[in-house]
C-alpha cells in the first residue's frame, strides 16, 4: 500500500518536499492512519504499541532503553496480534487504496482545524492540542516518534491545494463507471510505468517541459519472445499451402529455442488485455 500510494504521489508530482509537497515519511503515515480509522481497523493506534514518546525514551545507556522499548512493543503487538475477538479487514488494496483517496479528499478544507495523529490514531481539533500550538503550518501530521513535531512542515499553502485536488480527482476516476483501463493506469503512475502494463507512455506537461501529451495510442498486450516466435511461425504458415502439419514438424517446432538477443534469452512478462471489457472500480484489484 505504500508502495502504490508513493508511486501514485510521484505520478502527480506531489511527493518532493523541497517543492513544497509530501516527503515519503508522510505519505507513510497517512497509510498508517488510513489503516487505524478504517473499519474495521488494521492497526490500531500507536500509543497501544507503545505508549511513551519514543525520544525522551531513549535516554541513559542506548542500548538498554532500546532493549526496553523493543520489549514494550513486542508484547503489546503480540497481545494486538492474539486478540480473537478483533475484527479483520478483509478488504482488498484496491478498495483500501480507493477509501484512502476518499478519506483524503478535501484535505485543504480539513487541515486548518484538524491534525492528523497516528500517535492517537483520529484526527484532533489543533486549537485544543496545547502540544501543537502555535501551529504555522498548512497541514500538520505529527510525528509519533518525535512528538510534537509536524512531519509535513515542508507542505506549502499553495500546495496543499495542489494536494487535495490530486486525491479528489483520482478518487473520481477510480470511482466512475466510464473510464477506460488506459484513463485508470495514467492516474495511478508514471508514465515509464505505464510500459509495464503494456500502455504507451504518457507525456503530461509537468514531465516534458509543458508540451502537449502524447497520444494515447490502442492497448496491445506485451508478448514475450517465445510468443511472438509462435505468432511468426503461424503468420508464415498462413501464407502457405493449407496442409496438416506432421508430427515429426510438430516436434521439431517444439525443440526450437527461445530466440535470443545479444546472446541472452529475454523473456519479458506483460498483462495482457483483450480491450473488450473496461476495469470497473471494483476489478481494481487485477491492474494493481
Amino acid at each position: 500500500m505504500v508502495l502504490l500510494v508513493k508511486e501514485w504521489a510521484k505520478a502527480h508530482d506531489i511527493n518532493n518536499p523541497k517543492t513544497g509537497t509530501f516527503n515519503s515519511y508522510s505519505l507513510s503515515l497517512l497509510v498508517l492512519f488510513h489503516f487505524q480509522t478504517c473499519v474495521p481497523a488494521i492497526l490500531p493506534p500507536l500509543k497501544d504499541i507503545y505508549p511513551g514518546n519514543l525520544v525522551d525514551d531513549l535516554k541513559g545507556v542506548r542500548a538498554n532503553a532500546e532493549r526496553q522499548i523493543a520489549e514494550i512493543c513486542a508484547f503489546n503487538i503480540a497481545r494486538f496480534s492474539s486478540d480473537k475477538y478483533r475484527k479483520i479487514n478483509r478488504s482488498s488494496l484496491a478498495h483500501l487504496f480507493v477509501s484512502f483517496l476518499e478519506k483524503f479528499s478535501g484535505l485543504s478544507l480539513k487541515a486548518s482545524e484538524l491534525g492528523i495523529c497516528p500517535f492517537t490514531g483520529q484526527w484532533e481539533h489543533i486549537r485544543s492540542n496545547t502540544r501543537w500550538l502555535p501551529n504555522n503550518h498548512p497541514l500538520f501530521i505529527e510525528d509519533p516518534f518525535e512528538q510534537p513535531e509536524n512531519s509535513a512542515r515542508a507542505v506549502s499553502e499553495k500546495n496543499l491545494a495542489k494536494i487535495s485536488n490530486a486525491f479528489e480527482m483520482t478518487h473520481f476516476r477510480l470511482t466512475s463507471t466510464n473510464q477506460t483501463r488506459y484513463a485508470l493506469l495514467s492516474s495511478l503512475a508514471r508514465p515509464f510505468i505505464l510500459q509495464f502494463f503494456g500502455e504507451s507512455p504518457v507525456r503530461y506537461a509537468n514531465y516534458n517541459n509543458g508540451h502537449r501529451r502524447a497520444r494515447p495510442q490502442s492497448h496491445k498486450s506485451v508478448n514475450s519472445p517465445l510468443q511472438a516466435q509462435h505468432q511468426s511461425h503461424n503468420a508464415k504458415k498462413e501464407n502457405r499451402p493449407n496442409r496438416s502439419m506432421s508430427q515429426q514438424s510438430v516436434q521439431q517446432h517444439q525443440s526450437q529455442p527461445v530466440r535470443q538477443i545479444n546472446g541472452q534469452v529475454q523473456q519479458i512478462w506483460r498483462p495482457k488485455s483483450d480491450g473488450s471489457q473496461q476495469p470497473s472500480p471494483a476489478n481494481l484489484e487485477a491492474e494493481i
